[in-house]
């Protein structure tokens, strides 16, 4: 545990450092304001690559602060442990919110008011899957459908509270994406405003995959807690159509999860070329 703790003091010391020297860097290199009359109406394809280019390295600084958090963190949590799936589970969804913390704490261009990126239909998902997770945890631990399992034991419970912390983590960078310009340059307004967009969308998928997989994994290790059970009993198939549908579902909850992971990824990868694509083009001055 003092390992833990001394791990999780260091990373923070870390992030604090990337921060200050990132406000001081902002600080130097504050954008100039654009003359009037002396500077192009409409912003040139190489200002857009170099106005990109510097959004891309708050995500990008995310990134690599988020590896390290899964490195420095992860052998830590097997001695602990013991084990390795649980582990690698929650170190993986901490330092994801380690990643969009950070992200969020980075500096940038304040916008004049704050405006809603995503209708709230796509907020629908992400709400469901950790609502069904919290009353499927609350379920198995207060009922005796596994009797031998505990609060203290029952991985889920960790699984649960790292998705929490989780969604917390991408609400504060949701809030970023909405009030802060990621293109300062008032030419780049749509493509700014694209780019953002397109951000909350990878954002939103990326944490509605995490919770589906985190929930598919709960649900698999219950599977195999009460196949076990079932194992031991005699004269109940209870437990077993439970562990069934918990198996059944579980996989179907972790695949569907890995999807969305993917395609988060893939639309973070792409990202300068879906915004380019459909941004509108600007009229010639």
């Amino acid at each position: 545990m003092t390992k833990l703790i001394a791990a999780l003091a260091i990373l923070a010391a870390l992030a604090w450092g990337v921060t200050s020297a990132a406000q001081w860097i902002a600080k130097k290199k504050a954008p100039l304001v654009l003359a009037a009359g002396k500077a192009p109406l409409h912003a040139t394809a190489a200002d857009q690559d170099r106005a990109m280019s510097r959004a891309q390295w708050r995500t990008v600084a995310a990134l690599v602060f988020a590896a390290v958090m899964f490195a420095a963190l992860f052998r830590i949590s097997i001695g602990l442990s013991g084990e390795e799936g649980l582990p690698i589970a929650v170190t993986t969804g901490l330092s994801a919110s380690g990643g969009l913390l950070l992200f969020s704490a980075l500096p940038a261009a304040k916008l004049a008011t704050s405006e809603r990126l995503l209708p709230k239909r796509a907020f629908v998902l992400p709400a469901a899957a950790l609502t069904a997770f919290l009353a499927f945890i609350v379920f198995i631990v207060a009922t005796t459908l596994v009797p031998h399992l505990t609060l203290e034991k029952y991985d889920g419970v960790p699984l649960l509270l790292v998705a929490v912390l989780l969604c917390g983590a991408a609400l504060l960078a949701l809030h970023r994406l909405n009030t802060t310009a990621a293109l300062p340059d008032p030419r780049m307004a749509a493509l700014d405003r694209r780019w953002r967009g397109t951000s909350a969308k990878n954002l939103l998928a990326f944490t509605s995959g995490a919770l589906l997989s985190f929930f598919g994994m709960a649900a698999l290790v219950t599977a195999l807690a009460l196949s076990k059970a079932t194992s031991n009993a005699t004269g109940n198939s209870t437990p077993a159509h439970w562990a069934i549908a918990c198996g059944v579902g579980g996989a179907a909850l972790a695949l569907a999860g890995v999807v969305l992971l993917v395609l988060a990824a893939k639309g973070a990868l792409t990202l300068r070329t879906a915004v380019r694509k459909e941004t509108p083009a600007q009229a010639p001055a």
